[in-house]
């Protein structure tokens, strides 16, 4: 039996890879953590997706009240004030109505670019997700190579022994 130089540095070489793997599973370990972590924001993005639905659709249907309850009190003015539903009041009514509808419109648009964002955004974590997957996948990879190349690393030192 006979210790050399190379015996130790097999033998190092292999401590050090068996080291080298369980800090690539460590590394893989938390990688999925994070892909887990993107997966609840990817959730939450798409609940504000929904939120963000139910939001607009019941700011839509105030404006509606607010729009009819402001074109009623204009029609029970120029009915009050006496004056026939022509003319000026006609003018009156229609540009009020032609504001409402805007005013939803607006209201509508804004809910449905709030929705594109939510929708991007749980896109993006998806994304993150799938990367920090790929990652730990890859970590895994490391992981069971530096396990094979310290066995082999391991087993050289032992040879060298009986040599």
């Amino acid at each position: 039996m006979a210790f050399g130089s190379s015996t130790f540095t097999n033998l190092s070489g292999a401590v050090g890879d068996l080291f080298a793997a369980q800090g690539h599973k460590i590394k893989a370990a938390g990688n999925r953590v994070e892909a887990e972590n993107y997966d609840l924001a990817s959730q939450f993005s798409l609940q504000n997706v929904e939120f963000t639905k139910t939001s607009t659709a019941i700011k839509s249907a105030q404006l509606d009240r607010e729009n009819t309850k402001m074109l009623g009190g204009i029609q029970a003015d120029v009915a009050g004030a006496g004056f026939a539903a022509s003319g000026s009041a006609l003018d009156i009514l229609r540009e009020s109505a032609a504001q409402g509808a805007l005013t939803k419109s607006v209201g509508e648009f804004q809910g449905l670019i709030t929705e594109a964002g939510y929708e991007q955004q749980a896109k993006s974590y998806q994304n993150m997700a799938k990367a920090a997957r790929m990652a730990a996948d890859a970590e895994d990879t490391a992981a069971l190579g530096s396990t094979i190349t310290g066995g082999i690393k391991g087993l050289a030192s032992i040879a060298t022994l009986f040599v």
